[in-house]
């Protein structure tokens, strides 16, 4: 109960912004970046339909943190990945998958929200934000948006 008050808390306080969601053909979308422990870096939703794998770069220092997002194609059959990271690019400070909650709802599909940290510029700090990311399986689309 403690939790859900703070998440709510963090989630009113904090603006609304679009998070990139692209394909993983990308570089950091590596299993070298993988975050450790390696128990804490992926977390699986819908009967292991959907799992996210939470990935942890060196540099840039105050922001690394990535998510891919894999879930299968109706069309295909196979699975499609998603690399979701901040509105920049960038990244954030970090994530937390032991820290996720979902929820379905059938007519947009499976949000799950996970928390984390990342770098404010204008305090020159480290700030809690959600990241909240919504899964359709019937079209495997992924969208995602940070608060």
């Amino acid at each position: 109960m403690i939790r859900a008050a703070l998440l709510a808390l963090i989630a009113a306080a904090s603006p609304v912004t679009a998070a990139q969601v692209s394909d993983c053909d990308r570089a950091e979308a590596n299993a070298r970046n993988l975050a450790r422990p390696f128990s804490e870096a992926t977390r699986e939703y819908a009967n292991g339909n959907i799992a996210l794998i939470y990935l942890l770069q060196d540099e840039p220092a105050c922001c690394g943190a990535a998510v891919m997002v894999t879930v299968p194609d109706p069309e295909i059959g196979y699975g499609t990945c998603h690399f979701v990271t901040s509105d920049d690019g960038m990244g954030w400070s970090s994530l937390s998958l032991p820290g996720a909650t979902a929820a379905y709802d059938a007519a947009k599909g499976l949000t799950i929200t996970v928390p984390g940290t990342r770098f404010d510029q204008n305090r020159q700090d480290f700030a809690p934000f959600l990241l909240e990311i919504v899964v359709n399986q019937a079209d495997a689309g992924v969208e995602a948006r940070d608060h």
